[in-house]
């Protein structure tokens, strides 16, 4: 199909090419882009990528509401990790309800028909649920670090937190629609018995200009490579808390719980002190009573340290789902991430474009991927206790 000197003139140089690339290949008939136009690559396996991202989006959202609610009913939401985790789902279950389907069908499909609002809308809806679920996992690991650290620090308050992820992960991803072109051509191409042959395409396609290189590589280090960073030191610094089995954990928790139950401990002296009398009454020795005295404030004593114990495993456990969690996400998230880098700096072609296309349905479907294993792993977590 050819366009006219008039229409080619009508649509800006720098995106001329990207046009004739997708009008490439469309044979000269009647065609009414104002309907969905499926790539012609995929024809034949269209449907199942239809039904494996379909099975994503039913399985992930029923495993985060299942999670939510176990959170909720257990009255689990106050632990800030739990409350931290929770808006991690919030963030999944909007990439997967209302980000994945349009994803797929932009993929699939050669021509927009999704109007020029939703244009410039979905690249900022596909990244900041990605960039809400970072900046979640770097919080967690700063809370946790400062709360092994020292536990009678008081923790960061969650949903502030939460809030103020969801605002940064919007000022980020908002200079999106300045690399977004939006194109309608209502009627063009060869006249045939006076009418149009071609009538209604919009197209929506990324401005790949030298900019937008610098933003993508930005992108790239700022909200990839640097949270995860972050995270990962503070996790190994938390594992070297840990590791200190009679170090600040263990005594803060000891001194936290003596704190905290000061009248449990007067009444047990009072016990205690009751029970030597019997049994000075009872035997007539008043060093019988100092010695149970001494023996009761033992056992309470080592009662305390095991509890304090059994802390440092739970939270050592707490620690390795966590690991598991961001390591899932930063694996599976990696290969759209250095596609979407790669991208940038090659030219598409339409020898390439099926090639681009169909790595592009597949690596987004792997990135979405931890919006089903983060559940799994949370159930794993919880069996485990």
């Amino acid at each position: 199909m050819q366009l006219s000197s008039h229409e080619s003139t009508a649509i800006p140089h720098q995106q001329l090419r990207d046009v004739m690339r997708i009008l490439n290949g469309y044979e000269n008939e009647t065609e009414d882009f104002s309907q969905p136009q499926l790539k012609k690559y995929f024809a034949d396996s269209y449907l199942l990528f239809v039904f494996i991202y379909s099975l994503l989006i039913v399985s992930s959202t029923v495993a985060n509401f299942a999670m939510v609610f176990h959170i909720i009913k257990y009255d689990m939401h106050k632990d800030p990790t739990c409350a931290f985790l929770i808006n991690v789902v919030i963030a999944n279950v909007i990439h997967v309800l209302f980000v994945l389907p349009f994803t797929l069908a932009v993929l699939l499909m050669r021509n927009w028909i999704f109007g020029q609002f939703f244009c410039y809308c979905l690249p900022i809806l596909q990244d900041i649920p990605i960039h809400v679920s970072m900046m979640t996992y770097l919080l967690i690991a700063g809370d946790r670090y400062r709360l092994l650290n020292d536990p009678r620090k008081p923790r960061i308050p969650a949903f502030v937190c939460a809030l103020g992820t969801w605002f940064f992960a919007v000022c980020i991803a908002l200079p999106h629609p300045i690399y977004t072109t939006y194109l309608d051509l209502p009627s063009f191409g060869d006249t045939e018995q006076g009418k149009r042959i071609h009538r209604g395409l919009q197209m929506c396609m990324s401005n790949l200009a030298d900019d937008i290189q610098e933003y993508i590589r930005s992108l790239f280090i700022g909200t990839y490579i640097a949270p995860l960073t972050i995270t990962a030191y503070l996790y190994v610094k938390s594992g070297q808390e840990l590791q200190r089995q009679e170090g600040p954990l263990a005594v803060a928790v000891f001194e936290s719980r003596a704190k905290d139950s000061a009248s449990y401990s007067r009444q047990g002296s009072n016990t205690s002190n009751e029970i030597a009398l019997s049994i000075h009454r009872k035997r007539g020795s008043e060093s019988v009573g100092t010695s149970a005295t001494a023996a009761f404030s033992n056992l309470s004593a080592s009662y305390d340290l095991d509890d304090a114990e059994l802390d440092v495993q739970k939270e050592k456990r707490t620690q390795k789902y966590l690991i598991f969690m961001v390591t899932a996400y930063a694996v599976c998230l990696c290969p759209l991430m250095v596609l979407r880098l790669a991208r940038s700096a090659f030219q598409e072609t339409y020898d390439n474009s099926s090639h681009i296309d169909m790595t592009f349905v597949l690596f987004i479907w792997v990135a979405f991927l931890p919006a089903l294993i983060t559940p799994c792993l949370y159930a794993s977590w919880q069996m485990s206790r």
